[in-house]
């Protein structure tokens, strides 16, 4: 049979409310009524149920995530950075994923929000705008990460991705390139659009044809990078002579797929990508990307979160900063 508060309080030699004190960190006690009841806890293999906790405060002492898929290394910086900030807070992460897919995505908000979390944080791109604008209505507590939804930019985290995107196209023309492919994410949403945007916008800027055959769609992972490479190599390499890319996941598997293919990289073909994570500067050649603050904004994010379920509407979230990072997978044209 499972052991009881009781039990631990009778092995302590300690009162059912001191106990409770101890392992809720609710009241100062004594150091070695403390002891006592650890030391009797661990032996017993006691532990308070969360789920009881929780219907008695209405809240719980986790921070709901949602990421789209946390195999990618993206989201999985951004958690990381959540859970050290949660850790120094006493609380810990619940984390689910959508898979980019609509229903899913719903499946797992409506999950993060029967747990009574005191604050979530999500990342979702197949949810609507409508549907979502109800969400952010009726918890006021939810925050966007890389999102951006209109009536609720206060609440949404990102960064100036179309500037950000205009300053790699801008760096591929001033290194001689003016035929430049771009494979843009598959889904419909602010900052895919909003880099494209800027992807255009370099190319107008420099007066160079927008050549429509030469923009992609892809999956925003491996998968997606894979594919796209064979259309781009079907297109043919003197079509262009680089690819700007969406994220550093498609453009590592678009790299390791023409090199592959024996395409050389950046001789044959410059690549660059977006994002900056770990694996863009341990590839070969290096990748040329953009430093997306995740951590930063994964941080801030849980911060104004916690804030807004605690009825604070002061904090505020300041800014996020990119920045180009040019490495060996751009070659400079003659």
């Amino acid at each position: 049979m499972a052991a009881t508060i009781k039990d631990v309080a009778l092995k302590a030699n300690v009162s059912v409310a001191t106990v409770s004190r101890v392992l809720n960190g609710t009241a100062k006690v004594s150091d070695t009524a403390k002891a006592a009841v650890l030391k009797a806890q661990r032996e017993l293999g006691f532990y308070l149920n969360a789920n009881a906790r929780t219907l008695a405060r209405q809240d719980s002492q986790t921070i709901g995530i949602l990421v789209s898929d946390i195999s990618d290394p993206y989201f999985a910086s951004m958690i990381k950075a959540c859970d050290v900030t949660a850790n120094a807070l006493n609380k810990s992460l619940l984390i689910t994923q959508g898979f980019y897919d609509a229903k899913r995505e719903q499946k797992a908000l409506d999950n993060l929000l029967s747990h009574q979390c005191s604050g979530i944080i999500i990342h979702v791109l197949g949810i609507s705008d409508e549907v979502l604008s109800d969400y952010m209505k009726r918890f006021p507590y939810i925050v966007l990460v890389n999102r951006l939804l209109k009536g609720f930019e206060d609440r949404c985290v990102t960064i100036d991705n179309e500037q950000a995107m205009f300053n790699v196209v801008n760096y591929l023309i001033e290194q001689g390139h003016q035929k430049i492919a771009y494979v843009q994410s598959e889904y419909e949403v602010a900052d895919n659009t909003q880099r494209l945007s800027g992807y255009k916008k370099a190319l107008i800027a420099h007066n160079l044809e927008v050549d429509d055959s030469l923009i992609l769609k892809a999956h925003p992972s491996l998968e997606g990078g894979s594919k796209v490479a064979k259309e781009l190599i079907d297109i043919g390499l003197n079509k262009f002579t680089a690819v700007a890319c969406y994220s550093d996941t498609i453009a590592a598997a678009l790299m390791t797929n023409l090199i592959n293919s024996g395409i050389s990289v950046p001789d044959n073909v410059s690549i660059t990508g977006f994002d900056n994570l770990f694996l863009s500067s341990c590839m070969i050649p290096a990748l040329t990307t953009v430093i997306n603050p995740i951590e930063q904004m994964g941080k801030r994010a849980l911060e104004l979160s916690i804030a807004l379920k605690n009825g604070d509407h002061s904090f505020k979230l300041g800014s996020f900063e990119t920045k180009l990072v040019c490495r060996n997978s751009v070659k400079k044209l003659k």
